[in-house]
């Protein structure tokens, strides 16, 4: 029953219409033009899978401006109130986990029980924010002065614009960010990555079922002219980034250059994995291999890096090698041919999940050019050994790397410092 549960799930959004909206002050906006739209291919098979908005920075204000005008009344509403409505959002996430998953896959190419894991980030979020509502919190700070009273209470800054990552499209921007912003008073415009809009579209469909008032949570689509226009917006009094480095430190001088925004920017990294002799061996070499694999190596928690204590180097980097080399990439999701095996041999193709598919496709032509670049630095460095080389599979806008494995000393190159 649950394999059919899931069968159906699957079938009904691949073979949706996928074309998605603005989601602005409780309203599904199309864009104005033709031309201001963009295609989002799915990046496990290069076909496109739906058109979204190109917004332009009138839309991306009409988003603030319903913002800023939900917040009078929003922020008013008691937590619990708030929260109540975190407890409707919950029941239809649990209701809608096979579907939200697959979106999630056709979005970033990811293992489909990855994207079940990524739902339940977001549920448990939800639930989270529900509870939270019934558990303020303040806290009571001693004063030097007897007849002085000190005490810090949480109160709404605002405008919350969250510039989400293509990597968990569901849980970072609609629940990690705007679940606790939201909970608190503040309203929110979310602007997700191109890369990864259809999740994003399918949020704010969960958020509108779940009656959360007009304005209080808004989506604009678009590349990066949208997310400049939405720092830089002067209704925004918080900005919250998750990205690459480099764009972070824009958004963070766009918060500078005004008199009242915030930011907080979580900007990736070059994580380690570290090692030592005593440690559970077979759990390290496991989750090593998880960490440096799973989502293609795109996540900021990746191991870009594994650490080992010299008294099992040798044998860790051997054996983690051969593990690496048994790793199959794939995309989340497999076509199989089936008939009802009678003599009129009625067939049909039935969509399933992949599951012998580690990991999928590196996102774009941008990701898989730097991965190359990296992975061709390593190959020409004498000063590394290369355990493991990789194969490249560039085909119609699909692009594939299998795993890459080398040894070095730690020293001062570009591809042990930089993400």
């Amino acid at each position: 029953m649950v394999k059919t549960k899931q069968k159906k799930a699957i079938k009904t959004v691949i073979n949706s219409n996928l074309d998605g909206d603005n989601y602005i002050d409780g309203v599904f906006v199309p864009t104005s033009s033709e031309h201001n739209k963009f295609e989002k291919l799915n990046p496990s098979t290069g076909e496109v899978l739906g058109l979204f908005p190109l917004s332009t920075s009138s839309e991306v204000t009409s988003a603030c401006e319903a913002a800023r005008s939900a917040f009078k009344t929003w922020s008013k509403l008691s937590r619990l109130t708030r929260a109540e409505y975190f407890n409707t959002l919950a029941r239809i996430v649990e209701n809608r986990r096979d579907e939200l998953a697959t979106a999630i896959s056709l979005d970033t190419g990811k293992n489909f029980n990855e994207s079940i894991a990524e739902v339940n980030e977001a549920l448990h979020m939800a639930q989270y924010a529900f509870g939270s509502g019934r558990n303020p919190t303040g806290e009571a700070v001693a004063s030097e002065l007897a007849e002085k009273d000190s005490y810090m209470l949480r109160k709404p800054k605002g405008v919350i614009a969250i510039i989400a990552p293509f990597n968990f499209p569901l849980a970072i921007g609609g629940f990690w960010c705007a679940a606790p912003a939201l909970v608190e008073g503040n309203t929110v415009v979310l602007k997700p990555s191109e890369d990864a809009p259809l999740t994003s579209y399918l949020t704010s469909k969960l958020f509108h079922e779940a009656g959360f008032p007009r304005g209080v949570f808004n989506v604009v689509h678009g590349g990066s002219a949208a997310g400049a226009a939405l720092a830089h917006n002067d209704t925004v009094d918080h900005i919250c980034f998750t990205g690459s480095a480099e764009v972070g430190q824009k958004v963070r001088l766009a918060a500078a250059n005004s008199w009242h925004k915030t930011t907080s920017c979580e900007m990736g990294s070059k994580s380690a994995v570290i090692v030592f002799d005593d440690a559970n061996y077979d759990l390290a070499l496991s989750a090593s291999l998880a960490s440096a694999f799973k989502l293609s190596g795109q996540r900021c928690v990746s191991s870009g890096r594994i650490i080992i204590q010299r008294g099992i180097y040798d044998k860790f980097c051997k054996d983690f090698a051969e593990h690496a080399s048994k790793i199959k990439t794939g995309p989340p999701f497999k076509v199989t041919p089936t008939s009802t095996g009678m003599p009129e041999a009625i067939c049909w193709d039935e969509i399933g999940v992949n599951d012998e598919m580690y990991y999928g496709p590196i996102i774009n032509k941008q990701g898989y050019d730097k991965v190359t670049k990296f992975n061709t630095l390593v190959q020409e460095d004498p000063e590394a050994t290369v355990l493991l080389d990789p194969n490249y599979t560039d085909v119609n806008n699909a692009y594939y790397i299998t795993p890459m494995v080398y040894q070095t000393e730690w020293r001062d190159a570009p591809y042990l410092k930089n993400e």
